[in-house]
């Protein structure tokens, strides 16, 4: 640089003007395009759509959960051992009530609750050689949905009602013992 007396004097960082470092920031700093702007909101919009499905999923399976009544008492009720109507059948003659059970545990839900069915009671879902359906409110006095049965060695299963069905439709009677 030179002054009007033309010497060269040097240029000091201290000549230099300062500027507003978060101004700078700013500047430097990308911002996003209108593409990544509205995939941003997209994508949190369907993150709170699919956790409020979530909510209403779980919602409707406690709602269900809650709906089937289950008879607990092995000393009252259709499990009465001298007067109810299961009487006499014990886990020599594999009954666990009027209608036969399923031995091989065909008819009972074993997987995680949802899609109409529950861990250990008769299930609603197709099986290998027709369909299987739960008799809701077809247990005692049509209010209960299945009733535990205590056998002679100790154990107590829940018997839920429900239809077999063959491939063609005929439909019978079945019981899901579940070990409880």
């Amino acid at each position: 640089m030179t002054d009007t007396s033309g010497t060269t004097t040097g240029v000091t960082f201290a000549d230099l003007p300062v500027t507003d470092a978060g101004h700078l920031r700013k500047r430097l700093r990308p911002r996003p395009s209108r593409r990544t702007f509205m995939g941003s909101v997209l994508g949190a919009g369907a993150a709170v759509g699919l956790g409020s499905l979530f909510l209403v999923n779980r919602a409707a399976d406690s709602a269900q959960a809650a709906y089937w009544q289950d008879w607990t008492s092995t000393n009252t009720g259709p499990c009465d051992p001298v007067t109810g109507y299961a009487r006499g059948h014990t886990e020599s003659g594999i009954m666990c009530g009027p209608s036969p059970m399923c031995t091989s545990r065909s008819c009972c839900w074993k997987y995680r609750n949802g899609a109409g069915n529950l861990v250990g009671w008769h299930k609603n879902a197709p099986g290998s050689t027709g369909y299987y359906t739960h008799r809701p409110d077809d247990c005692w006095n049509g209010t209960y949905d299945s009733w535990h049965w205590k056998f002679s060695d100790g154990n107590t299963y829940r018997c839920s009602d429900g239809w077999t069905c063959s491939a063609s439709g005929a439909c019978s009677k079945s019981i899901c013992p579940w070990a409880i």
